[in-house]
């Protein structure tokens, strides 16, 4: 009983380890507006569920109202961090998230397997190789910055897919990781376009 409850162990620390290794590779993308004058960006409001597209931030947050919140709570604290808030009412813009979630194969690669036997006289050899499919799913964060008509402003982006972790404060941190790295990539800094 021992044995398998330091194994245990040994398999969550290294499992912790490579998922908070892995934070500091968390993979991101943005694109924006050229034309957009994101210094007038201060004051932003959730997107309206009626102009969310699909798939909607508010679905999302009925299926998984706990990574929701946590998405919510993140972006609002790096909004407040680069000294923006996030209020109803008279906002510059608007902001939502979503979360695409595709379902994906993969296959395991092919391993061998031998076989000897030998009946009286005779010998044989057995070699088969099968492949296994495995269907899992993959998650994108998308966040985006829409202006009050509705046009898309910015979009930064991760596939880094948010799924509950061990602990309630894992699954906590993973989010804030990868929210965190996304909206690192806001404002953008613009790079004037070449003559």
């Amino acid at each position: 009983m021992k044995f398998f409850h330091k194994t245990f162990l040994i398999i969550s620390t290294l499992f912790l380890t490579l998922v908070l290794f892995g934070c500091s590779g968390i993979p991101v993308n943005q694109d924006y507006d050229v034309n957009a004058d994101f210094s007038k960006i201060r004051i932003l409001q959730w997107l309206p569920e009626s102009q969310q597209s699909i798939p909607k931030a508010s679905e999302y947050a009925k299926q998984n109202p706990l990574i929701a919140k946590r998405i919510e709570n993140a972006i609002a604290a790096n909004l407040s961090s680069k000294g923006m808030i996030l209020a109803p009412g008279k906002a510059d813009a608007y902001i939502t998230y979503h979360m695409v979630i595709k379902k994906m194969l993969r296959s395991d690669p092919v391993s061998p397997t031998f076989g000897f036997g030998f009946w009286g006289h005779h010998t044989g050899v057995m070699f088969h190789t099968p492949q296994e499919i495995y269907e899992y799913e993959d998650g994108t964060l998308i966040i985006d910055i829409i202006d009050l008509d509705g046009n898309l402003l910015w979009r930064g982006s991760s596939n880094t897919y948010l799924v509950e972790q061990g602990t309630p404060a894992k699954t906590t941190e993973l989010v804030n990781a990868v929210v965190g790295k996304v909206m690192a990539q806001y404002p953008p800094k613009l790079v004037p376009p070449v003559n």
